[in-house]
Protein backbone atom coordinates (compact mmCIF):
# COMPACT_ATOMS: atom_id res chain seq x y z
CA UNK A 1 0.00 0.00 0.00
CA UNK A 2 2.71 2.49 0.90
CA UNK A 3 4.84 1.96 -2.42
CA UNK A 4 1.28 2.52 -4.54
CA UNK A 5 0.19 5.94 -2.52
CA UNK A 6 4.34 6.82 -2.51
CA UNK A 7 3.89 7.20 -6.60
CA UNK A 8 0.28 8.64 -6.38
CA UNK A 9 1.99 11.25 -4.47
CA UNK A 10 5.04 12.04 -6.28
CA UNK A 11 2.70 12.37 -9.35
CA UNK A 12 0.60 14.49 -7.30
CA UNK A 13 3.81 16.78 -6.78
CA UNK A 14 4.08 16.74 -10.20
CA UNK A 15 0.48 17.81 -11.16
CA UNK A 16 1.00 20.96 -8.25
CA UNK A 17 4.46 21.83 -9.86
CA UNK A 18 2.52 22.36 -13.28
CA UNK A 19 -0.03 24.03 -11.35
CA UNK A 20 2.37 26.75 -10.11
CA UNK A 21 3.88 27.13 -13.57
CA UNK A 22 0.41 27.62 -14.79
CA UNK A 23 -0.03 30.32 -12.25
CA UNK A 24 2.83 32.48 -13.31
CA UNK A 25 2.15 31.91 -16.86
CA UNK A 26 -1.72 33.15 -16.02
CA UNK A 27 0.20 36.64 -14.42
CA UNK A 28 2.75 37.23 -16.72
CA UNK A 29 -0.05 36.66 -19.46
CA UNK A 30 -1.97 39.43 -17.58
CA UNK A 31 0.63 41.71 -17.11
CA UNK A 32 1.37 42.08 -20.60
CA UNK A 33 -2.07 42.24 -21.56
CA UNK A 34 -2.10 44.90 -19.93
CA UNK A 35 0.87 46.57 -20.09
CA UNK A 36 1.03 46.59 -24.25
CA UNK A 37 -2.45 45.13 -25.13
CA UNK A 38 -4.67 47.65 -23.16
CA UNK A 39 -7.01 45.00 -21.41
CA UNK A 40 -6.77 42.21 -18.39
CA UNK A 41 -8.50 38.83 -18.49
CA UNK A 42 -10.22 39.28 -15.23
CA UNK A 43 -10.11 35.70 -15.03
CA UNK A 44 -6.40 35.69 -13.46
CA UNK A 45 -7.34 36.31 -9.76
CA UNK A 46 -10.12 33.46 -10.20
CA UNK A 47 -8.16 30.87 -11.76
CA UNK A 48 -4.77 31.64 -9.61
CA UNK A 49 -6.80 30.77 -6.56
CA UNK A 50 -8.08 27.97 -7.53
CA UNK A 51 -4.84 26.64 -8.37
CA UNK A 52 -2.68 27.81 -5.84
CA UNK A 53 -5.44 25.85 -3.54
CA UNK A 54 -4.95 22.68 -5.88
CA UNK A 55 -1.46 22.94 -6.17
CA UNK A 56 -0.74 23.76 -2.10
CA UNK A 57 -3.14 20.07 -1.58
CA UNK A 58 -2.06 18.07 -3.87
CA UNK A 59 1.68 18.73 -3.14
CA UNK A 60 1.03 17.52 0.76
CA UNK A 61 1.56 14.41 0.26
CA UNK A 62 4.92 14.21 -1.34
CA UNK A 63 5.56 16.72 1.32
CA UNK A 64 5.21 14.42 4.12
CA UNK A 65 6.81 11.45 2.37
CA UNK A 66 9.18 13.14 1.76
CA UNK A 67 9.85 14.21 5.28
CA UNK A 68 9.87 17.74 3.79
CA UNK A 69 7.12 19.81 5.92
CA UNK A 70 9.12 21.81 8.25
CA UNK A 71 9.36 20.60 12.26
CA UNK A 72 10.58 22.33 14.85
CA UNK A 73 11.61 19.35 17.14
CA UNK A 74 15.04 20.50 18.54
CA UNK A 75 14.30 19.15 21.96
CA UNK A 76 13.10 15.62 19.91
CA UNK A 77 16.39 14.98 18.62
CA UNK A 78 17.65 14.94 21.66
CA UNK A 79 15.90 12.95 23.40
CA UNK A 80 16.13 8.81 23.35
CA UNK A 81 15.13 6.69 20.53
CA UNK A 82 12.59 5.21 22.29
CA UNK A 83 11.07 8.49 23.78
CA UNK A 84 11.52 10.01 19.99
CA UNK A 85 9.29 7.06 18.22
CA UNK A 86 6.46 7.43 20.44
CA UNK A 87 6.52 11.53 19.78
CA UNK A 88 6.76 10.37 16.08
CA UNK A 89 3.45 8.64 16.08
CA UNK A 90 1.88 10.56 18.55
CA UNK A 91 2.50 13.35 15.78
CA UNK A 92 1.61 11.02 12.77
CA UNK A 93 -1.83 10.40 14.75
CA UNK A 94 -2.46 13.94 15.15
CA UNK A 95 -1.88 14.64 11.21
CA UNK A 96 -4.32 11.80 10.96
CA UNK A 97 -6.91 13.39 12.81
CA UNK A 98 -6.39 16.93 11.61
CA UNK A 99 -6.46 15.45 8.11
CA UNK A 100 -9.44 13.38 8.64
CA UNK A 101 -11.50 16.50 9.69
CA UNK A 102 -9.89 18.51 6.66
CA UNK A 103 -10.83 16.01 4.04
CA UNK A 104 -14.47 15.65 6.10
CA UNK A 105 -14.69 19.53 5.47
CA UNK A 106 -13.54 19.53 2.06
CA UNK A 107 -15.75 17.12 0.44
CA UNK A 108 -18.88 17.96 2.32
CA UNK A 109 -17.94 21.94 0.78
CA UNK A 110 -17.26 20.62 -2.71
CA UNK A 111 -20.82 17.86 -2.60
CA UNK A 112 -23.12 20.73 -1.17
CA UNK A 113 -21.51 22.83 -4.16
CA UNK A 114 -22.20 20.37 -6.27
CA UNK A 115 -26.32 20.19 -5.25
CA UNK A 116 -26.97 23.66 -5.22
CA UNK A 117 -25.24 23.79 -8.72
CA UNK A 118 -22.95 26.88 -6.74
CA UNK A 119 -20.83 28.67 -8.87
CA UNK A 120 -18.23 31.59 -8.54
CA UNK A 121 -19.49 34.90 -9.11
CA UNK A 122 -17.04 35.87 -11.78
CA UNK A 123 -17.02 36.47 -15.37
CA UNK A 124 -15.97 32.88 -16.11
CA UNK A 125 -19.16 31.61 -13.66
CA UNK A 126 -17.26 28.23 -12.54
CA UNK A 127 -18.75 25.26 -11.02
CA UNK A 128 -16.95 25.38 -7.58
CA UNK A 129 -17.44 21.56 -7.36
CA UNK A 130 -14.44 21.54 -9.85
CA UNK A 131 -11.84 23.03 -8.19
CA UNK A 132 -13.30 22.16 -4.66
CA UNK A 133 -13.68 18.45 -5.28
CA UNK A 134 -9.64 19.05 -6.90
CA UNK A 135 -8.96 20.62 -3.79
CA UNK A 136 -10.51 17.73 -1.25
CA UNK A 137 -8.56 15.04 -3.83
CA UNK A 138 -5.08 16.62 -2.74
CA UNK A 139 -6.50 16.47 0.88
CA UNK A 140 -7.55 12.93 0.94
CA UNK A 141 -4.04 11.68 -0.65
CA UNK A 142 -2.71 13.66 2.23
CA UNK A 143 -4.76 11.31 4.45
CA UNK A 144 -4.00 8.24 2.94
CA UNK A 145 -0.36 9.63 2.83
CA UNK A 146 -0.58 9.67 6.72
CA UNK A 147 -2.31 6.35 6.94
CA UNK A 148 -0.05 4.93 5.12
CA UNK A 149 3.39 5.59 6.82
CA UNK A 150 0.76 4.82 9.81
CA UNK A 151 0.98 1.45 8.99
CA UNK A 152 4.70 1.19 7.99
CA UNK A 153 5.17 3.20 11.31
CA UNK A 154 3.25 0.11 13.28
CA UNK A 155 5.07 -2.57 11.29
CA UNK A 156 8.05 -1.11 11.94
CA UNK A 157 7.29 -0.99 16.07
CA UNK A 158 5.76 -4.49 15.92
CA UNK A 159 9.21 -6.23 14.45
CA UNK A 160 11.00 -3.39 17.04
CA UNK A 161 12.73 -2.00 14.03
CA UNK A 162 13.24 1.50 15.99
CA UNK A 163 15.91 3.03 13.86
CA UNK A 164 13.95 2.50 10.93
CA UNK A 165 10.21 4.55 11.85
CA UNK A 166 12.96 6.91 13.37
CA UNK A 167 14.65 7.56 9.87
CA UNK A 168 11.12 7.47 8.73
CA UNK A 169 9.61 9.90 10.63
CA UNK A 170 11.62 12.27 11.68
CA UNK A 171 12.64 15.57 10.19
CA UNK A 172 15.15 16.22 7.19
CA UNK A 173 18.53 16.86 8.69
CA UNK A 174 21.20 19.18 7.24
CA UNK A 175 23.15 15.92 5.95
CA UNK A 176 20.17 14.98 4.43
CA UNK A 177 19.38 18.11 2.50
CA UNK A 178 23.41 18.38 1.87
CA UNK A 179 23.55 14.91 0.59
CA UNK A 180 20.74 15.18 -1.56
CA UNK A 181 22.04 18.48 -3.45
CA UNK A 182 25.19 16.70 -3.87
CA UNK A 183 23.53 13.76 -5.57
CA UNK A 184 21.64 16.10 -7.60
CA UNK A 185 24.99 17.87 -8.82
CA UNK A 186 26.26 15.10 -9.09
CA UNK A 187 23.75 13.75 -11.89
CA UNK A 188 23.44 17.09 -13.88
CA UNK A 189 27.50 16.93 -14.49
CA UNK A 190 27.12 13.62 -15.49
CA UNK A 191 24.25 14.42 -18.10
Amino acid sequence: MFRLVEVAARHAMSVAGWAYVAITALICFDIVARRLLGFSSEATSELTGYLMAIGMTWGMAGTLIERGHVRIDVLVQKLPLAVRVWLHLASLAALAVTAGFFVYGAVSLARDSLELGATDLSALRTPLALPQGLWAAGLALLALAVAALGARALAQLRERRLDDLDRMLMARSYEDEAAETLEAVGQAGAR
